[in-house]
């Protein structure tokens, strides 16, 4: 194409993508400057170049003109027009991306999509209880977003044993490749594939990373610079405000959050455990999603609304199937859970636990009023807990506090501040950073004075005698085993998890297997520091019919899912945090889960420290059938005391220990009477789970099973690909071989699939690697969909150089008039994106009428069997005259529409602004009365008790004024977001796609 006969408006092809001229403008006598945009792709781009050196192409106009030249097949122009509606981009309506995970889908469990759906922003805290399911939930919304395209960078946020799991469940769910950047090690490993100056962090598009590794400050900065469509943090509540009311802080994950919430368009936090009984902690989560709706004061309807807007909580209690005869069935079956008390039989073993007790809480106590209380307080909890989890534990850190006490050399540096509190707040560590730390606490927490250290040594020192002369066999492990055979010998196919907190204990019970022959080689072992490959490796051995046991740590109690192969665990000790236990016990009472989830603890009913946890977790699990949540109520106490400090502190050789231990159980059920008052109404707003689930069914008006097969798309593009590309895999129905041919191969499309489906019934049903499943948004589906896309919007010929065929011709029923469905793709944007795309289908005749609806014309588009075939001279005879004025009739009817559905946008659009607007200030208010109110209490203390500390730590916050402020600057930021979401643009005229010429049976000779 001659330079000089380029202008404005001209289509052409450059590089091999069709684009059109903005600007042409000159650069000396040959060359020219041209500025084009691009026709092609989710995200219109732009470029300048010179030509020459550049060449182009002229490419031919968009309108739709009568040359039957350009004639196609119906049924090829009726796939390549239905290959592109499947991947168009829908406004509202049924689930466009959800449906095509590679799961059985519960009603439940499309909430959370639905709910950030209807959001201007796309933010939610998703806490449900352990088991229900939450990366599926996210595995869901992440496809509805990215079928509406507003999920083209996302970035998942996970504790570092979950990375793994993330992003295998992803892959194998969904479909969906990220790339894990663990450290600075991954993160170079990466860039190493990338151009040199390539910021990873900036150029790809779905990425994994730890939380503590994102958490550092220089991390951050270049992981956050620029922004994320969607960021989903998992086991989110160690981004909440830690402390009591009195004495709230911020750790380093804390101030992550904030800046997540800044550097995404959506965020998605997941946690089991909202709630730890602190309302500033619970309001520092709701701030994230959305700061507006962090006040808990006002009318109780605002408060039900803000808390149920900003989150969804179900217990697996809630959670019912509806049967096909109308009938509800729990979805999970109720557990069992009870202690298997440990009795021990001598009175050395019995003085053992005693002295070691006694020991902990003098120490501790005589600490108290010292500046290393805290320190020496952790200590002493260690000490307590290895002594009641196995004697190698007990015995080998007896050697750690003696070394330290008795020689300046063998002492470790303290933790330092933000390390104790993340031990206080028990945030998950990694295993071998938790079993460092907890070294570096019994060799650092030494006290000042000379004479309590003689004194701890000597009671070391009697522990340490009395320990060697007991038996070698541990009670505990003894009576692991025998509750072992007591399981096989009732059904040998049954499959146990043993649980314990600490390696030492696992290295005993190990050796304990190893020595019956019933059981060595008949267990594996998952613990913290293994590879990935050893992981999948342990979990797929545990499967095999052989193998009894798995004996792990808590690196196995987050992101194993063995529900399916097993419904017993085994606590060898007791967790003094109950969401530490009910971690573990998801593994195997979770969704999937078919049998009785059978839940065993062993304790000694000796300790007064496990005989409290025994009592509190028969109140815990009582709580859960009544369908109260479960938080951390447990590690709450008055004050700025928690649980583990009243344990610590029980003494059994004092006279007051039944005394101090009825106390403990007495302030758990007052502080569970406190959390059912005051805390429960904020996390069971709109909790009616099963009405939910009614609603969801009948917005989707679909029976069991929900959301059936795509048999439609699986139609669609066997036809496109062609008899010789397809064939059955032997007899298994919906399973076929594809040999994709070469016009349709392109990045991340395979040569062939030898096993493939675009069934999800079918694909549940296999792993990945297996059966690949074909969605809308498989690489395979959106090349097919690509090469509609360029034949009929972007028309050009491609490479394989055929001329563009946008005509098609078919028979109706001879009482219908002759006429031309002419097909348009109407784009509506607004809000900063895209909104919706809708193929419309105007039907008009000769003498310019148009005739039914868009709706209505449509079935005319869609293939049928039964369509005669019609002369080229019968086209020429009855449309070619009038052709010209009927596509000018169809245009301003195409764009007539386009107008009335964006109408129809922006007034419902402006119905929900209006209503969130007036929400909004409600909100405000509320949240500033409520701040009044914290600064009248917070004068009124100091007033009172002369004490400033706590008015002082707000002010040194930045102060009740400064939150005011914020609650202001967060109030304008939701205007802003509510402006956007109301904006809908004035349409531009829709695309012309094609026509498809009807011609009555009868009117062909």
């Amino acid at each position: 194409m001659p330079v000089a006969g380029l202008s404005e408006g001209d289509r052409i092809l450059l590089r091999d993508r069709p684009w059109r001229v903005r600007k042409v403008t000159g650069a000396g006598e040959r060359h020219r400057i041209v500025e084009v945009e691009a026709l092609d792709g989710d995200h219109p781009a732009e470029l300048s170049v010179v030509v020459p050196p550049e060449e182009i192409t002229p490419l031919p106009g968009e309108a739709i003109q009568f040359d039957l030249r350009g004639l196609d097949s119906f049924a090829s122009w009726s796939r390549a027009h239905l290959i592109l509606a499947a991947t168009l981009v829908r406004e509202t309506g049924l689930l466009t991306g959800a449906r095509f995970g590679r799961v059985a889908i519960e009603a439940y469990q499309l909430a959370p999509a639905l709910r950030l759906l209807a959001k201007p922003r796309p933010s939610l805290l998703i806490a449900d209880d352990v088991g229900l399911g939450k990366t599926i939930e996210a595995g869901l919304a992440i496809l509805e977003l990215m079928a509406r395209r507003r999920g083209s960078r996302i970035l998942i946020v996970t504790p570092p044993g979950l990375m793994d799991q993330w992003r295998q469940e992803l892959r194998d769910k969904f479909g969906l490749e990220f790339t894990l950047i663990d450290n600075a090690s991954g993160l170079a490993r990466v860039q190493t594939d990338l151009p040199a100056g390539t910021n990873p962090w900036d150029v790809l598009p779905r990425v994994i990373t730890s939380l503590d590794y994102l958490k550092k400050e220089t991390v951050r900065g270049r992981a956050l610079r620029k922004r994320w469509d969607l960021v989903i943090v998992d086991e989110a509540h160690a981004l909440a405000e830690s402390g009591t009311p009195e004495n709230p802080y911020r750790t380093q994950r804390t101030r992550l959050g904030l800046a997540l919430r800044e550097a995404a368009r959506g965020l998605i936090l997941l946690t089991a455990t909202p709630h730890n009984g602190y309302a500033h902690s619970f309001r520092s989560l709701i701030e994230l999603v959305e700061p507006t709706h962090a006040a808990f004061s006002g009318s109780p309807k605002d408060v039900a609304r803000r808390i149920e807007t900003a989150s969804i909580r179900r217990m697996k209690a809630q959670i019912t199937r509806r049967l096909p005869d109308g009938r509800q069935e729990p979805v999970f079956p109720r557990r069992s859970v009870c202690g298997i008390p440990v009795t021990l039989a001598s009175k050395r073993e019995k003085e053992l636990l005693h002295k070691v007790a006694s020991y902990c809480s003098r120490t501790a106590r005589a600490a108290a009023s010292s500046d290393e209380a805290e320190l020496i307080g952790f200590a002493m909890q260690i000490v307590k807990k290895r002594a009641l989890s196995s004697r190698a534990a007990l015995a080998r850190t007896l050697e750690h506090r003696l070394d330290a006490l008795k020689s300046e050399e063998a002492r470790a540096e303290p933790p330092d501040r933000a390390e104790l509190r993340d031990l206080q707040a028990d945030l998950p560590l990694v295993e071998a950073a938790a079993e460092r730390t907890a070294r570096r606490i019994l060799r650092s927490a030494i006290p000042k004075e000379e004479r309590r250290r003689r004194s701890e040594i000597k009671a070391l020192n009697a522990i340490r005698r009395l320990l060697k002369r007991l038996p070698s066999t541990d009670p505990k492990v003894e009576a692991l085993l025998a509750e072992l055979r007591r399981v096989f010998a009732e059904d040998p196919t049954e499959k146990v998890i043993v649980f314990t907190e600490y390696r030492d204990t696992l290295e005993a019970i190990q050796a304990s297997l190893d020595g019956d022959p019933e059981f060595a080689d008949r267990y594996v072992i998952l613990r913290g520091g293994l590879t990935r490959r050893q992981r999948l490796a342990r979990q797929e051995a545990f499967e095999k019919p052989e193998i009894r046991v798995l004996l792990a740590t808590d690196a196995a109690s987050e992101g194993l899912n063995l529900q399916r192969r097993c419904r017993r665990v085994i606590h060898f000790e007791l967790p003094w945090n109950p969401n530490r236990l009910e971690q573990r016990n998801g593994r195997v009472d979770r969704y999937g889960q078919t049998r009785e989830p059978i839940i065993r603890y062993l304790y000694y009913p000796d300790s007064p420290e496990e005989s409290v946890l025994d009592q509190l977790i028969a109140k815990i699990e009582q709580m859960a059938k009544d369908r109260v949540s479960t938080p951390d109520v447990l590690g709450l106490v008055a004050g700025e005391r928690r649980l583990a400090d009243g344990l610590t502190k029980l003494d059994p050789e004092a006279d007051d220990v039944d005394t101090r231990k009825d106390d403990l159980v007495r302030l758990f059920e007052d502080r569970t009477a406190e959390f059912v008052q005051n805390v429960r109404p904020l996390l069971a707003v709109g909790g009616d789970a099963a009405a939910e689930q009614e609603r969801i069914l009948r917005l989707l008006d679909t029976a069991e099973p929900l959301l059936p097969d795509d048999t439609r798309l699986e139609e669609i593009a066997l036809g496109i690909l062609g008899h010789d590309a397809v064939r059955a895999v032997s007899s298994r129905e919906g399973i076929l071989r594809i040999e994709v041919p070469p016009a349709y191969r392109g990045p991340g499309v395979a040569p062939v699939y030898p096993a493939a489906t675009f069934r999800r019934s079918i694909a549940v049903r296999y792993r990945p690697q297996e059966v690949e499943y074909l969605t809308p948004q498989h690489p395979l589906v959106l090349a097919l969909a690509a090469d509609a896309r360029r034949r009929l919007l972007q028309v050009y010929a491609g490479v394989r150089g055929i001329r563009p065929r946008r005509l098609a011709a078919r028979t109706v029923p001879a009482g219908e008039p002759p006429s031309v469905v002419f097909t348009f793709l109407g784009t509506i944007q607004g809000g900063g994106g895209l909104l919706e795309e809708e193929i419309l289908a105007v039907r008009v005749d000769p003498q310019g009428h148009l005739l039914g609806d868009p709706q209505a014309n449509l079935r005319y588009v869609s293939e049928e069997k039964t369509t005669g075939d019609v002369p080229r001279a019968c086209l020429e005879r009855l449309f070619a005259a009038f052709f010209e004025r009927m596509r000018q009739v169809a245009e301003d009817e195409a764009k007539r529409l386009a107008e009335e559905r964006a109408r129809q946008l922006r007034r419902r659009r402006g119905e929900q602004a209006a209503l969130l607007r007036q929400e909004l200030e409600r909100d405000l208010a509320d949240r500033l009365r409520e701040i009044d109110d914290e600064e009248r209490r917070a004068r009124g203390l100091i007033e009172e008790t002369g004490q400033v500390r706590l008015f002082a730590q707000e002010t040194g916050r930045g102060g009740f004024q400064a939150r005011r402020e914020a609650a202001k600057a967060a109030a304008e930021n939701r205007r802003e977001e509510i402006e956007a979401f109301e904006q809908v643009d004035t349409p531009a005229p829709p695309r012309p796609l094609g026509a498809l010429f009807l011609v009555p049976e009868g009117t062909v000779p």
